[in-house]
């Protein structure tokens, strides 16, 4: 899980998922050399984290776009780092995991649409990763696809 390889993997699946369709501007593009450019990547991974944990406090109190912004924000974060050392990466790869499971959390609660897409890149590094699979069975249902639904729920990977 800590491996150089499966951490770059994982790192792509995030960036894909911060451009496919988002509303980052040219601008966000600054915040993503600045973080290349930091010299401690321990302290992008506890930034990272911080972001990560305010979003379950809005989480928590019903505030889901307040919640998906701070798990989107930890993306980026997430996305840039260049990971040498064991215990970063597996850091790193535990803390994206939690970070995208939260954000198909977040977006249970308002649309169904881009919870699978979520969920199957967890489920890509973790095939029988249980939350994945739940909450992409309940985006299934939620969009009628109650057979899809059936396959997770069985936890088939």
């Amino acid at each position: 899980m800590g491996s150089i390889k499966y951490c770059l993997d994982l790192q792509e699946d995030l960036k894909g998922l911060l451009f496919d369709g988002s509303n980052l501007e040219n601008e966000d593009s600054d915040l993503f050399v600045f973080i290349l450019n930091l010299e401690n990547p321990k302290d992008v991974l506890e930034h990272s984290k911080n972001l990560k944990d305010e979003g379950n406090t809005s989480f928590k109190v019903g505030d889901f776009d307040s919640a998906l912004e701070k798990y989107s924000l930890s993306c980026v974060f997430l996305s840039c780092l260049a990971l040498q050392e064991e215990d970063a990466r597996t850091f790193f790869s535990q803390l994206a995991t939690s970070v995208v499971l939260n954000m198909a959390a977040s977006l249970l609660k308002k649309e169904f649409e881009h919870v699978g897409k979520l969920c199957s890149i967890v489920l890509n590094y973790d095939s029988i990763n249980v939350k994945a699979l739940f909450r992409r069975a309940n985006a299934a249902i939620g969009l009628g696809k109650f057979e899809l639904a059936s396959w997770d729920l069985k936890g088939s990977p």
